[in-house]
Protein backbone atom coordinates (compact mmCIF):
# COMPACT_ATOMS: atom_id res chain seq x y z
CA UNK A 1 0.00 0.00 0.00
CA UNK A 2 1.27 3.36 -0.82
CA UNK A 3 0.11 4.62 2.42
CA UNK A 4 2.37 2.67 4.55
CA UNK A 5 5.57 3.14 2.03
CA UNK A 6 5.15 6.83 2.93
CA UNK A 7 5.13 6.11 6.21
CA UNK A 8 7.81 4.12 6.68
CA UNK A 9 10.23 6.16 4.32
CA UNK A 10 9.01 9.96 5.81
CA UNK A 11 7.29 9.41 9.26
CA UNK A 12 9.79 10.75 11.45
CA UNK A 13 10.90 9.37 15.13
CA UNK A 14 8.98 11.78 17.19
CA UNK A 15 5.40 10.91 15.47
CA UNK A 16 4.47 7.94 17.78
CA UNK A 17 1.42 9.78 18.13
CA UNK A 18 -1.30 8.46 15.14
CA UNK A 19 -4.87 9.61 14.70
CA UNK A 20 -7.12 7.88 11.73
CA UNK A 21 -10.43 9.10 10.94
CA UNK A 22 -12.13 5.83 8.90
CA UNK A 23 -14.49 5.77 5.77
CA UNK A 24 -17.79 6.09 7.86
CA UNK A 25 -16.14 9.33 9.32
CA UNK A 26 -17.62 13.28 8.47
CA UNK A 27 -16.03 16.34 10.29
CA UNK A 28 -17.09 19.53 9.72
CA UNK A 29 -14.66 22.57 11.11
CA UNK A 30 -11.35 23.19 12.06
CA UNK A 31 -9.13 19.98 13.00
CA UNK A 32 -5.78 20.70 14.66
CA UNK A 33 -3.77 18.08 15.64
CA UNK A 34 -0.12 16.44 15.96
CA UNK A 35 1.81 13.59 14.98
CA UNK A 36 0.03 11.15 12.20
CA UNK A 37 -3.08 11.77 11.24
CA UNK A 38 -4.71 9.20 8.79
CA UNK A 39 -7.57 10.39 6.48
CA UNK A 40 -10.23 7.65 4.75
CA UNK A 41 -13.42 9.82 5.88
CA UNK A 42 -14.84 12.92 4.81
CA UNK A 43 -14.04 16.39 5.69
CA UNK A 44 -15.12 19.99 4.64
CA UNK A 45 -13.25 22.95 6.71
CA UNK A 46 -9.15 23.47 7.50
CA UNK A 47 -6.49 20.61 8.27
CA UNK A 48 -3.57 21.90 10.71
CA UNK A 49 -0.74 20.89 12.16
CA UNK A 50 3.25 22.71 12.35
CA UNK A 51 4.82 19.24 12.52
CA UNK A 52 2.19 16.56 11.44
CA UNK A 53 2.23 14.76 8.74
CA UNK A 54 -1.81 13.57 7.05
CA UNK A 55 -1.80 10.79 5.25
CA UNK A 56 -5.21 10.83 2.86
CA UNK A 57 -6.25 7.72 1.77
CA UNK A 58 -8.38 6.56 -1.49
CA UNK A 59 -11.72 6.83 0.03
CA UNK A 60 -11.14 10.00 1.60
CA UNK A 61 -12.90 13.18 0.42
CA UNK A 62 -11.45 16.19 1.68
CA UNK A 63 -12.94 20.13 0.64
CA UNK A 64 -10.36 21.69 3.29
CA UNK A 65 -7.75 23.74 3.17
CA UNK A 66 -4.78 21.52 4.63
CA UNK A 67 -1.36 23.13 6.07
CA UNK A 68 1.11 20.23 7.61
CA UNK A 69 4.73 18.99 7.72
CA UNK A 70 4.17 16.09 5.33
CA UNK A 71 1.41 14.97 2.84
CA UNK A 72 0.62 11.93 1.33
CA UNK A 73 -2.70 12.32 -1.22
CA UNK A 74 -4.00 8.86 -2.29
CA UNK A 75 -7.60 10.37 -2.08
CA UNK A 76 -9.22 13.66 -3.23
CA UNK A 77 -9.04 17.14 -1.90
CA UNK A 78 -10.61 20.24 -3.37
CA UNK A 79 -8.49 23.27 -1.62
CA UNK A 80 -5.30 24.18 -0.91
CA UNK A 81 -2.17 22.32 0.48
CA UNK A 82 0.77 23.71 2.00
CA UNK A 83 3.33 22.04 3.82
CA UNK A 84 6.57 23.25 5.12
CA UNK A 85 8.54 19.46 3.62
CA UNK A 86 6.75 17.55 0.73
CA UNK A 87 3.37 17.19 -0.90
CA UNK A 88 3.22 13.69 -2.30
CA UNK A 89 0.26 12.99 -4.87
CA UNK A 90 -0.28 9.17 -5.58
CA UNK A 91 -2.56 7.24 -7.74
CA UNK A 92 -5.72 7.09 -8.05
CA UNK A 93 -5.55 10.67 -5.89
CA UNK A 94 -7.02 13.82 -7.05
CA UNK A 95 -6.33 17.33 -5.94
CA UNK A 96 -8.33 20.53 -7.27
CA UNK A 97 -6.67 23.56 -6.02
CA UNK A 98 -3.52 24.69 -4.50
CA UNK A 99 -0.05 22.97 -3.81
CA UNK A 100 2.72 24.78 -1.70
CA UNK A 101 5.95 23.02 -0.64
CA UNK A 102 9.79 22.70 -1.23
CA UNK A 103 9.41 19.38 -2.68
CA UNK A 104 6.17 18.48 -4.39
CA UNK A 105 5.49 14.95 -5.96
CA UNK A 106 3.17 13.62 -8.55
CA UNK A 107 2.89 10.11 -9.64
CA UNK A 108 1.69 8.74 -12.68
CA UNK A 109 -1.93 8.09 -12.61
CA UNK A 110 -2.36 10.77 -10.14
CA UNK A 111 -4.57 14.03 -10.47
CA UNK A 112 -3.91 17.63 -10.35
CA UNK A 113 -5.78 20.86 -11.78
CA UNK A 114 -4.71 24.16 -9.75
CA UNK A 115 -1.75 26.12 -8.90
CA UNK A 116 1.28 24.82 -7.73
CA UNK A 117 3.78 26.55 -6.07
CA UNK A 118 7.50 25.18 -5.23
CA UNK A 119 9.83 27.24 -3.14
CA UNK A 120 12.53 26.59 -0.47
CA UNK A 121 12.00 25.18 2.75
CA UNK A 122 12.70 28.70 4.32
CA UNK A 123 9.93 30.16 2.64
CA UNK A 124 7.09 27.41 2.83
CA UNK A 125 8.03 27.18 6.78
CA UNK A 126 7.65 31.07 7.10
CA UNK A 127 4.23 31.21 4.84
CA UNK A 128 2.64 28.16 6.62
CA UNK A 129 3.56 29.69 9.93
CA UNK A 130 1.58 33.03 9.08
CA UNK A 131 -1.12 31.35 7.86
CA UNK A 132 -1.54 28.65 11.16
CA UNK A 133 -1.20 32.17 13.06
CA UNK A 134 -3.75 33.75 11.12
CA UNK A 135 -6.02 30.34 11.95
CA UNK A 136 -5.07 30.19 15.58
CA UNK A 137 -6.54 33.89 16.23
CA UNK A 138 -9.80 32.89 13.92
CA UNK A 139 -10.47 29.89 15.94
CA UNK A 140 -9.50 31.91 19.68
CA UNK A 141 -13.33 33.53 19.36
CA UNK A 142 -15.28 30.72 18.25
CA UNK A 143 -18.51 32.82 17.26
CA UNK A 144 -16.32 34.17 14.94
CA UNK A 145 -14.78 31.10 13.59
CA UNK A 146 -18.01 29.33 12.63
CA UNK A 147 -18.97 32.27 10.03
CA UNK A 148 -18.91 30.44 6.78
CA UNK A 149 -17.27 33.37 4.74
CA UNK A 150 -14.06 32.58 7.30
CA UNK A 151 -13.72 28.82 5.29
CA UNK A 152 -13.25 28.92 1.69
CA UNK A 153 -14.03 26.10 0.11
CA UNK A 154 -12.76 24.49 -3.31
CA UNK A 155 -10.93 26.95 -3.95
CA UNK A 156 -9.40 24.88 -7.77
CA UNK A 157 -9.18 27.61 -10.51
CA UNK A 158 -9.64 27.19 -14.12
CA UNK A 159 -6.31 28.15 -15.70
CA UNK A 160 -4.86 27.00 -19.09
CA UNK A 161 -1.73 24.79 -18.02
CA UNK A 162 1.40 26.64 -18.31
CA UNK A 163 4.57 28.13 -16.86
CA UNK A 164 4.11 31.67 -15.26
CA UNK A 165 6.61 34.24 -13.50
CA UNK A 166 8.77 32.71 -11.13
CA UNK A 167 8.27 29.18 -9.41
CA UNK A 168 4.96 29.20 -10.04
CA UNK A 169 3.32 26.35 -12.89
CA UNK A 170 0.02 26.04 -13.22
CA UNK A 171 -0.54 22.23 -14.03
CA UNK A 172 -3.03 19.89 -15.24
CA UNK A 173 -2.70 15.99 -16.09
CA UNK A 174 -4.99 13.71 -17.65
CA UNK A 175 -3.89 10.37 -17.34
CA UNK A 176 -7.03 9.18 -19.18
CA UNK A 177 -6.02 10.54 -22.59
Amino acid sequence: MNGRKWRTRHMKETDKDIQMLGPQSVLEGNLVFEGTLFLNGHVKGSIESRTGAVVVGEDAVIHADIFVRTASINGEIKGTVRATERIELHPPGRVYGELNAPVVQMMAGAIFEGKCTIKPKEDAASQTHQVLSTNAEKTANPMNSSRKSQVQFGSAKNNKPGITSGSVAKVTSDQSK
